[in-house]
């Protein structure tokens, strides 16, 4: 019996189809988020800082954001009115006067800068993993949906650098 569990096991893992990597694209966050940023810019006295470019799953992305005197928050999703939930995030960037940073390693960025990463955690449900750093006063925070547990931190150190790298927008 234990042989026949064993061949079945065996046969079931080699006629299981190969998992193939989901198709990519590379999004200019700028672009994408244009509309948010103009909102940004007459709202808050933060400056926006984000990356140029960042590659994810192909499909459609659906911009949101907010702004206020002190702080900005905007995003990038797989649906309409996602509202941050784990089924269709995509990476959120926000950048906040006074916070304070809690990113679970340090981090090098551009400049000698101290950056803080928290990698993906996964409970009752999931926290994208995510990066942090400050300009000034200012916390600067990119949580995405990018690579894999062991790429997620490189990709996300990349973002930072290139939001820094570029300036306000």
């Amino acid at each position: 019996m234990r042989r026949l569990m064993l061949a079945l096991t065996t046969l079931g893992v080699l006629a299981a189809p190969a998992v193939a990597a989901a198709p990519t694209q590379t999004v200019d966050v700028p672009t994408a988020l244009a509309d948010q940023i103009a909102t940004a810019k007459d709202r808050s006295r933060v400056p926006v800082r984000l990356p140029a470019q960042m590659t994810v799953e192909q499909g459609d992305l659906f911009p949101s954001g907010a702004a206020r005197r002190n702080s900005w928050a905007m995003g990038l999703d797989a649906a309409p009115d996602c509202g941050g939930a784990n089924a269709c995030f995509v990476a959120a960037f926000t950048g906040e006067r006074g916070a304070t940073p809690f990113g679970q390693k340090r981090v090098r960025l551009r400049g000698g800068r101290r950056g803080y990463f928290t990698p993906l955690s996964c409970g009752a449900s999931c926290a994208p993993p995510q990066i942090q750093w400050k300009m000034g006063s200012t916390l600067y925070t990119i949580q995405a949906r990018v690579g894999t547990k062991s790429t997620e931190r490189r990709l996300l150190v990349r973002m930072a650098n290139s939001a820094i790298l570029h300036g306000a927008r």
